[in-house]
C-alpha cells in the first residue's frame, strides 16, 4: 500500500541516517524493496524458518540508540521528525535480523560458479535488504567482517535468486499511487 512505501521509505532513511525524501523515484525504490521482502518472506515460510526472537528488539534498538544519538531526547526528536514509532524501529531492525540469518542459512555453501536454479520462486531467499545498504543488527557487523568472502558470495546468490524470483512472478505498480503520491505525515 501507499502507507507501507512510505514506512519502508522513512525507516530505511532513519536508520541509514540518510535526510528524509519522499520523492516519486525513492517511492518506487522503497515499493521495489518490498516486493523483495515479501518474496523473501514466502520463501521463509516455505521454508518453516523461525525468525529470531522479539526479545532481541530490544537489545538491537539500544545499540542503534547509542551507535547514533547522543541522548535519548535527540533519539526521539529523530523519530517524530521522519514520522516514525520506536515500535517500528524495531520490527524493522528484527526484520534485518532475520533476513540477514535467513539468507545466510539459504546460500551458506552454495556454489558460487553454479547458482542453485530454483524450480518456484517462492522457495528462495530474502529482499533486497543488502548488507551494505542498511544497518546491520547488532552482532551482524563483527561477523560479516570476519566473513567478507563468504557474504559476498551470499549476497551474490540473495541477487541471482532475486532475479528468478522477480521473473517467474507478476508484479505490477499503480503509477499513480507512487508518482502522484501525497505523503500522509509531515
Amino acid at each position: 500500500t501507499e502507507g507501507e512505501v512510505e514506512d519502508e521509505l522513512r525507516l530505511d532513511e532513519f536508520t541509514a541516517s540518510q535526510p528524509l525524501d519522499l520523492s516519486p523515484e525513492q517511492r518506487v525504490a522503497a515499493a521495489n524493496r518490498l516486493v523483495d521482502q515479501q518474496l523473501i518472506r514466502q520463501e521463509m515460510t516455505v521454508a518453516h524458518y523461525q525468525p529470531p526472537p522479539e526479545s532481541q528488539a530490544d537489545a538491537m534498538v539500544r545499540n542503534f540508540k547509542r551507535e547514533h544519538f547522543p541522548g535519548d531526547t535527540e533519539f526521539r526528536e529523530a523519530l517524530k521528525k521522519y514520522g516514525i514509532s520506536e515500535d517500528q524501529l524495531k520490527q524493522h531492525l528484527l526484520w534485518q535480523l532475520s533476513v540477514i540469518r535467513f539468507t545466510d542459512e539459504r546460500f551458506r555453501g552454495i556454489d558460487q560458479t553454479a547458482p542453485e536454479p530454483l524450480a518456484n520462486p517462492a522457495t528462495a531467499p530474502p529482499p533486497q535488504v543488502s548488507r551494505t545498504s542498511a544497518p546491520a543488527p547488532a552482532g551482524a557487523a563483527d561477523r560479516l567482517a570476519n566473513a567478507p568472502a563468504a557474504s559476498a558470495n551470499v549476497d551474490q546468490q540473495l541477487d541471482e535468486w532475486l532475479k528468478q524470483a522477480r521473473a517467474s512472478t507478476r508484479i505490477e505498480f499503480k503509477k499513480e499511487a507512487l508518482c502522484d503520491y501525497k505523503p500522509t505525515r509531515a
